[in-house]
């Protein structure tokens, strides 16, 4: 399963969050070429240090209102740094991308009297790497 962990607390999401945009990120960095006086070309490389997004989309996974509630306040702290750690044991630090939440579908559509915090959700998470 996933984990996201704040300084104090760790909240466990779904296995089956997918992460969709893993392969979209390069770290190399670069300009446009420009032509200098002479004709040769300039073009300027670097490595990226941070800010790989990453996008957890839940369309396949369950999440209560009690947890999207703690998403939600967490995603509102500022300068909020945490560690999401991947499935397979890979850590990653991280903050909220914004959008932070989107796609919030609740399963099963209650009237407001009946809102449950076990009540289940699909959602997806947006994060940017920080180192």
């Amino acid at each position: 399963m996933w984990q996201l962990t704040n300084k104090t607390n760790t909240l466990n999401l779904h296995a089956q969050f997918i992460w969709v945009d893993e392969f979209d990120w390069q770290a190399l960095a670069q300009s446009d070429p420009v032509y200098t006086l002479t004709g040769a070309i300039d073009i300027q490389q670097g490595t990226k240090k941070a800010g790989r997004p990453i996008t957890l989309n839940g369309d396949d996974t369950r999440t209560t209102r009690a947890d999207l509630a703690t998403l939600q306040a967490w995603a509102d702290i500022p300068e909020l740094t945490m560690t999401l750690t991947h499935p397979k044991g890979k850590e990653y630090k991280v903050i909220f991308a914004r959008p932070n939440i989107t796609n919030i579908n609740f399963i099963k559509q209650y009237k407001p009297e009946d809102e449950e915090d076990d009540d289940k959700c699909t959602l997806n998470l947006h994060f940017l790497t920080t180192e």
